[in-house]
């Protein structure tokens, strides 16, 4: 029975990609922060799953984990955090947040994971970036940052571990319907994370983790749909103004959709 280790598994991309490979077949290490948040997620465990309190940001947690479970097949990297407000107005300690968690969290996990698969010539580590690390979004200047430094790191640790036997892969999703993104919408500068549509389904994330360890290809993006405007965006930086101004109406109508829906205001990413 192969076996993955997901990170922020509490939280709604990891409870429907916990619950797809159950499915198919896996054994999983359930990992989050926050204890209460995972036995909420997953009060009942398949035979060869466990729970397992795990900071990220802790480069000795990840030591821990990988010396007890070595037998780890995949990594599925989900932890992360999004603030929105304009970068100037935000206090520094947004920042250095969301750095510590989206990128710190993410390269400790590679690195250590990476050399325990390298060691072994095999292993499979899946990170989830965003399509605002292909595409810069305003309004979240800090998360577009954190996602292009994990899609980089990612590609360019594929090139260097792939030819020993252990692909990278990394998802760049756009906007996924969790609290991650909930919450947020009340601040204005939210509305620009929803100029190229709507928001996903977690289970649409977790199809594509599906289909990353199927195929291990190096990156997918999604829907497939926005995956040429955002490249087109990132080779032709002027388009993003021209985006902005012609689908920002719709964005609108969309935000206030949702916060006429409902936003949960205490709930893990």
């Amino acid at each position: 029975m192969p076996k993955a280790l997901l990170t922020g598994a509490a939280g709604g991309i990891g409870q429907a990609t916990a619950h797809l490979l159950w499915e198919k077949g896996f054994s999983l290490l359930l990992t989050d922060v926050q204890e209460e948040a995972l036995i909420r997620a997953f009060p009942e465990l398949p035979a060869g799953s466990q729970r397992i309190l795990l900071d990220v940001t802790n480069p000795s947690s990840w030591k821990e984990i990988a010396a007890n479970h070595s037998e780890v097949d995949v990594l599925i990297q989900l932890a992360g955090v999004m603030r929105v407000g304009t970068f100037i107005e935000q206090p520094l300690e947004e920042w250095l947040l969301q750095v510590d968690i989206n990128l710190h969290g993410v390269a400790y996990g590679s690195w250590t994971f990476g050399r325990l698969f390298a060691e072994r010539g095999k292993g499979h580590i899946i990170n989830i970036a965003s399509m605002a690390g292909v595409a810069p979004i305003p309004g979240i200047a800090g998360y577009t940052a954190t996602k292009f430094g994990v899609r980089g790191l990612s590609l360019a640790l594929d090139a260097e571990l792939r030819p020993r036997g252990v692909p990278v892969t990394v998802i760049g999703p756009g906007p996924v319907e969790t609290p991650l993104i909930l919450r947020e919408l009340p601040k204005p500068e939210s509305v620009y994370t929803l100029v190229a549509g709507g928001l996903l389904k977690p289970q649409a994330v977790a199809q594509a983790v599906w289909r990353a360890i199927r195929h291990r290809p190096k990156e997918i993006l999604l829907p497939s749909s926005k995956a040429v405007a955002a490249r087109l965006v990132s080779i032709f930086p002027s388009l993003q103004d021209v985006a902005a101004r012609t689908f920002l109406k719709g964005a609108v109508r969309r935000r206030n959709a949702y916060l006429r829906e409902g936003t949960p205001s205490e709930s893990p990413s």
